[in-house]
């Protein structure tokens, strides 16, 4: 999805889309960034939940920590290594605190997610992931959101509606609209 141009709303915010995945959302977003000065990002999605994390599928949460989980190496048995690992530094992205919001958007529930390029597809890898990176969630640009505003030195939170779980990949227990209307209802509408 290619992003939009910023379309202004009632309250005194701008909505765009600045795409999926890594790359796209974090070029559209430094563009957006530099065109116009903004106090705050508000990063709405969907994202797939680990199983065994006690999150319902409809569930928004707000993702306040967030790990890069695909960029690493390999070693030489396979096994995948964590960039933090490999490189030595600290890969882990945070928003802003909760206290600076309205009380309805600060009690949502916090959780921790994984930006990856790749979406899980197996329950495998749902496991490796969520027991690796300690994580509740998995997002597509969490990560990038939380590390262009912090370089463009604006306040980030990211709201989520969990759509599925993140696990052996069927696409029909998917549950898209019920997720986005949940998002308009507990976090767009209290904007």
């Amino acid at each position: 999805m290619a992003s939009s141009s910023p379309l202004p709303l009632g309250k005194g915010f701008d909505v765009c889309i600045c795409g999926v995945g890594i790359l796209e959302f974090s070029v559209n977003l430094s563009y957006q960034l530099s065109q116009k000065k903004y106090d705050r990002v508000v990063l709405v999605g969907i994202c797939g939940a680990y199983p065994g994390k006690d999150l319902d599928i409809g569930e928004v949460v707000r993702v306040d920590t967030e790990i890069v989980g695909d960029m690493g190496a390999q070693d030489r048995d396979g096994h995948f290594l964590p960039w933090g690992d490999v490189s030595g530094e600290n890969r882990i992205y945070k928003g802003e605190s909760a206290r600076t919001l309205p009380l309805q958007l600060a009690c949502i529930r916090s959780v921790t997610g994984v930006t990856v390029n790749c979406c899980t597809g197996t329950a495998y890898l749902a496991q490796r992931r969520s027991s690796l990176f300690n994580a509740d969630v998995e997002t597509m640009e969490g990560a990038a959101c939380f590390a262009v505003c912090k370089r463009f030195g604006v306040t980030a939170y990211q709201f989520r509606a969990i759509s599925n779980l993140a696990t052996d990949r069927d696409p029909s227990t998917w549950k898209v609209e019920e997720s986005l209307a949940a998002l308009k209802e507990f976090v767009l509408d209290e904007l």
